[in-house]
């Protein structure tokens, strides 16, 4: 009689490195992807540094003075006189709009004041300066 043999059946086997390295890429992706999500209107600045500053998130317009002193509102070059009009222009009720002024570590303390002053005699004063956390 001839006998014939059976083969055990083994079982698939589900390796997990290969899936915890699939798992850290699409997070490494996804990280990146949102840090390059985040919108900034502003004129990149160096910023001077301030050990309680805070991250302020939802801010309608953005004021930048650059280190020659030139004003920008959310990357358009503006004259001083000429910041209340076109914050106006980018938001319906003045009331409820946040500032965010960012000035350069180099511009001078009267141009930041020139601009605050400006903001206040308007009626805005819901004014935020913005620094870079040490």
């Amino acid at each position: 009689m001839i006998k014939i043999k059976t083969f055990e059946r083994r079982r698939a086997r589900l390796e997990m490195t290969p899936l915890m390295d699939l798992m850290f890429t699409l997070l490494v992706f996804f990280i990146y992807s949102m840090l390059s999500m985040t919108i900034h209107h502003g004129v990149p600045l160096t910023l001077p540094e301030a050990k309680s500053s805070t991250l302020e998130r939802h801010q309608n317009v953005q004021i930048s003075i650059t280190r020659t002193g030139n004003i920008f509102v959310n990357k358009r070059e503006v004259e001083l006189k000429e910041i209340p009009e076109e914050i106006l222009s980018r938001v319906k009720d003045i009331k409820k709009t946040t500032v965010l002024v960012s000035g350069d570590g180099a511009v001078s303390y009267e141009r930041i004041m020139q601009v605050l002053d400006i903001l206040r005699s308007n009626g805005i004063s819901d004014v935020v300066l913005e620094t870079r956390h040490e």
